[in-house]
């Protein structure tokens, strides 16, 4: 089955849009592989004419091309597996000896390699490639849409590793009155406070502003003291 038709002339934008449209309408693995190899070629031309945004372009479509592979080919692996426990499911349905299993699969599955295995070898894909194929089919579209968009030109590879780290939790947010607490104990340590004269900085207040400070005073010394005792060990 050939690939659907790609405008190879199309400048830009439209060979882009062209030939996204193109990969979701394919059904098999050989038209997604054909406009994998077409789109790799293009970023191989595009690299050389030193265009990075239309080489950009072609690695984004051919990873799109990529992951429509993988998808095809899972689907030819869970086909694969339903043929083997249907075979071992009649095996079981008639109570059969191992022996007799070993033979009733041999007679249930078809002969020769696999339609998984076959897809591999009429299109040049090895076994690790068509892993990495199906590695970005399994990244859910929205973690690969945003991979796609990374700073970096996208690789196969990157677009994986990207994909699969995950975003670390973020801290619990400390409530404003620890927050405030917190930064007016640093204030006092930055400023000097903690070596200061305190018999000079009362001099230099008016009445009122000492009345308030010999007032408050020993209320923050109890509290300072409350938040000691709560981290003494018991």
């Amino acid at each position: 089955m050939g690939a659907p038709a790609v405008i190879q002339t199309a400048p830009g934008l439209a060979l882009y849009e062209r030939m996204c449209s193109a990969i979701a309408e394919c059904v098999a693995v050989d038209e997604a592989k054909d406009i994998r190899d077409k789109a790799l070629a293009l970023e191989a031309y595009y690299r050389q004419a030193r265009n990075l945004d239309a080489e950009r372009e072609a690695a984004n479509v051919r990873l799109r091309a990529e992951r429509r592979v993988g998808e095809l080919l899972k689907d030819l692996a869970r086909a694969d597996h339903a043929d083997a426990g249907r075979a071992s499911g009649l095996a079981r349905a008639v109570n059969a000896s191992p022996e007799d299993t070993r033979s009733i699969s041999e007679q249930a599955m078809p002969k020769g390699p696999s339609p998984y295995a076959s897809a591999l070898y009429e299109h040049g894909i090895s076994r690790q490639t068509a892993h990495k194929f199906q590695a970005l089919a399994n990244i859910p579209e929205a973690d690969f849409e945003r991979a796609l968009k990374a700073p970096e030109k996208p690789s196969t590879k990157g677009v994986i590793a990207r994909a699969t780290v995950r975003e670390p939790t973020p801290a619990p947010r400390v409530p404003d009155d620890a927050l405030w607490l917190w930064g007016r104990l640093r204030d006092f340590e930055r400023d000097g406070y903690f070596s200061a004269d305190p018999s000079r900085l009362l001099r230099q207040m008016t009445d009122a502003m000492r009345a308030d400070v010999l007032r408050l005073a020993p209320l923050v010394a109890d509290f300072l003291n409350s938040l000691e005792a709560e981290h003494e060990p018991v």
